[in-house]
């Protein structure tokens, strides 16, 4: 996952090296009655790697976006674990320019089985969650996000062994990473 985090970061340099050059003549896709999609990598809720996320985006107004999102990871061999979320919310953006900074509200049900070190372990998280980022341009129908949060929420676990169930809560920072924009 780290080596991921690296490539992606150069990426988001060298993309934004090369945008820049073409600043004056970059336009954003933050229109009322546009649609966009979001591909992205982790789980902030169990803090999992590996989880692809999936996300769509609605403009009701040229900066307010109703989203939704799907999120999954399946293993297998010596990793035993499966997980899945569901979310959605609202992004209002403080700016719709090349660089358009947003913060977004997103409450998200996550599901997560494992018995990769024993017994299997069932978590089950209800969070609400409110995001500061932003997205970069590098073309009027695809940019590069990035940003971080706030979390707070619930979660059950339960197991399968003689161990009791826990539920607890939590607030706490999140690390949202990096990810693609696409506009339609």
């Amino acid at each position: 996952m780290k080596r991921l985090t690296v490539i992606a970061a150069a990426i988001m340099v060298v993309g934004l090296c090369i945008s820049s050059a073409f600043a004056a003549s970059t336009s954003t896709s933050l229109n009322a009655g546009t649609i966009g999609f979001n591909v992205g990598f982790g789980n902030s809720v169990f803090g999992d790697s590996g989880v692809v996320t999936i996300n769509g985006k609605y403009f009701v107004m040229d900066d307010l976006a109703i989203v939704a999102g799907i999120g999954t990871r399946v293993s297998s061999g010596d990793r035993d674990a499966d997980y899945y979320s569901l979310s959605g919310g609202a992004r209002k953006y403080l700016k719709t320019t090349e660089l358009a900074p947003f913060i977004e509200a997103k409450f998200t049900f996550a599901r997560e089985k494992d018995n990769t070190s024993g017994p299997m372990v069932d978590q089950t998280a209800f969070d609400v969650g409110v995001i500061f980022g932003g997205e970069y341009f590098l073309h009027k129908q695809l940019s590069l996000e990035g940003g971080v949060g706030l979390g707070f929420g619930k979660v059950d676990i339960e197991n399968t062994a003689p161990a009791a169930d826990e539920d607890y809560t939590y607030f706490g920072t999140r690390t949202v990473g990096l990810s693609a924009n696409f506009y339609f």
